[in-house]
């Protein structure tokens, strides 16, 4: 029997429209994302994103009957009725603590024959991406923590605790503040004089900013991206 782990996380795409969300898969092995529709009868929007020049490509794909063996699982892509992919998950289960997994545990897309590795991090309060960076918030043991990673700059593939994989971040920054601003939630982290926002808005696109002596620097609004919930 396949068992889930019930996630209090939501994912939200903003391209080429927006639209719920299944998972984000933000490969760490490839210049491109996966940005992965909520699973609506049987089929999935899935748009894939090239880091290098911004372009999406966005098509509808069949997703089969889930395909366990042991912890892992499998569902089948079609794409016009022949086969076209594959998403692997894993079930939190196998995690030394099962708790950490505050994001969904896919670890794997294969589209038409590609295969990307997704980031996965543990603990992780909210991960999001644009075409040229992607953005992660991980709660690190009492503190919680912005890491950024610049697409033309993605280092080595760094694994992680349990089936956790990322890459060395272009920029990491403690001691954030999470809090509620209206009808959105915010991320705040302060570092050599400059100020890093996360904005998750209840409804719509997610930003990041940068602003330094109360000037904005910087806004980024992100092509995707999931919240976990406090």
């Amino acid at each position: 029997m396949i068992q889930f782990l019930a996630l209090a996380a939501v994912t939200s795409i903003a391209a080429p429209a927006p639209r719920p969300g299944w998972f984000l898969c933000d490969s760490v092995d490839a210049p491109v994302a996966a940005l992965v529709g909520s699973l609506e009868r049987g089929q999935s929007l899935i748009s894939v994103v090239s880091r290098g020049t911004g372009a999406v490509v966005t098509r509808r794909y069949a997703v089969g009957a889930a395909e366990a063996g042991m912890s892992q699982v499998h569902y089948p892509l079609t794409l016009a009725g022949r086969p076209a992919g594959d998403l692997h998950y894993v079930q939190p289960a196998v995690l030394a603590d099962p708790t950490t997994a505050r994001t969904p545990t896919f670890t794997s897309v294969t589209l038409d024959g590609r295969t990307l590795g997704c980031r996965w991090v543990a603990n992780t309060l909210f991960m999001g991406l644009t075409a040229r960076r992607s953005f992660l918030v991980t709660e690190d043991g009492r503190q919680i923590v912005y890491r950024s990673f610049d697409a033309a700059r993605r280092g080595p593939v760094v694994q992680t605790a349990g089936i956790g994989r990322s890459n060395a971040a272009t920029l990491t920054v403690g001691r954030g503040v999470r809090s509620r601003v209206g009808a959105a939630t915010r991320f705040r982290f302060v570092n050599l004089g400059y100020r890093y926002d996360v904005m998750v808005p209840d409804t719509g696109a997610a930003r990041v900013s940068v602003s330094r002596g109360g000037r904005v620097l910087q806004t980024e609004t992100l092509l995707g991206y999931t919240l976990a919930k406090p």
